[in-house]
């Protein structure tokens, strides 16, 4: 634990003993680490301190102890000098993702929830610190894979010499940083849109298209490869298809590039939004079959869009 209120540091001298009391809460908390749409890949050397104590850690349970003491130790030291830093636990994890070996530091911070006390025959009520809930966002987390010598970040902005800022990366890890996967998303629709406004590919349906074959992956539990599916959808033109993957490594995806966490309920939906801000939502393989809607252009240049074979209309 890790009470900057207070200047003071509670290490752990040995390890959680997992019971049906608090797994479930440790196993949600690595879940929402290791699936996180935020957490972004760092390059850096082999020699680099983190992947060094990794080693280290994994050798035996009394150097697993004292790298997690060190590595606790820097944590406070870096968080010390930022004023608005909640206390917070620290939970380094031993585990497997993907039949790869990984350490993972799990930083909890806490929040503030009010509580009734009663004191002296008064009641009143107060603030009080607890750990984030099982279902919360990990906020800052640093990942190891052993294996792969890789190392991954979530990070958390604070106010900084006057400005919101990081400072785990910038301040200690210093690694070059990679596209998150939701950044590697936004960028695959910002590129999937222009080079289809170009080269009318796909009539307007490349984004549907896209989410497709996104969802198509998944359910397939292939790789999804930003590139390639990009390529996928714009295969009727060669133009298009060459000029989207140059697009892509100018805008940071590489070749073998991959996303490994989506929110999947975005995957099916398709969003239709008007110039009068108004929207229509619906299964992306019915836009894609076009059965049900039909969008009309009309003499005077507008466009009517009609819905058909509706049983029943609800309002919400």
């Amino acid at each position: 634990m890790l009470d900057f209120e207070h200047r003071k540091i509670y290490h752990s001298t040995a390890f959680v003993d997992l019971n049906e009391t608090n797994l479930d809460y440790y196993h949600k908390k690595l879940d929402k680490a290791m699936y996180s749409q935020t957490m972004k890949e760092l390059t850096v050397g082999s020699m680099h301190e983190l992947i060094l104590r990794s080693d280290k850690m994994v050798e035996s349970d009394e150097e697993f102890i004292k790298q997690a003491h060190d590595l606790t130790d820097q944590l406070y030291k870096l968080g010390a000098v930022i004023e608005e830093m909640p206390n917070c636990n620290v939970l380094f994890v031993d585990c497997i993702k993907d039949g790869e070996k990984y350490i993972a530091i799990l930083k909890l911070n806490y929040r503030t929830i009010p509580m009734s006390v009663v004191e002296d025959g008064l009641v009143r009520i107060t603030k009080q610190q607890v750990l984030p809930t099982a279902g919360a966002t990990v906020e800052e987390a640093i990942l190891m894979n052993v294996d792969k010598k890789q190392l991954f970040l979530i990070e958390k902005k604070y106010m900084i010499d006057g400005k919101s800022d990081f400072y785990l990366n910038p301040q200690w890890i210093k690694g070059e940083e990679k596209l998150t996967d939701k950044q590697k998303f936004n960028t695959m629709k910002k590129v999937v849109r222009k080079i289809d406004d170009i080269y009318n590919v796909n009539d307007g349906k490349a984004l549907p298209l896209m989410k497709q074959e996104i969802q198509d992956k998944v359910d397939t539990h292939q790789p999804i490869k930003p590139i390639e599916i990009v390529k996928k959808v714009l295969e009727k033109d060669y133009q298009a298809q060459e000029e989207s993957e140059l697009m892509l490594k100018d805008l940071g995806i590489g070749e073998e590039d991959q996303i490994q966490s989506l929110s999947m309920n975005a995957m099916d939906t398709c969003k239709l939004v008007l110039d009068d801000d108004i929207e229509v939502s619906l299964p992306i393989h019915e836009y894609l079959d076009g059965h049900r809607l039909e969008k009309r252009k009309e003499v005077d240049g507008t466009y009517s869009i009609v819905l058909k074979d509706i049983n029943e209309v609800i309002v919400k």
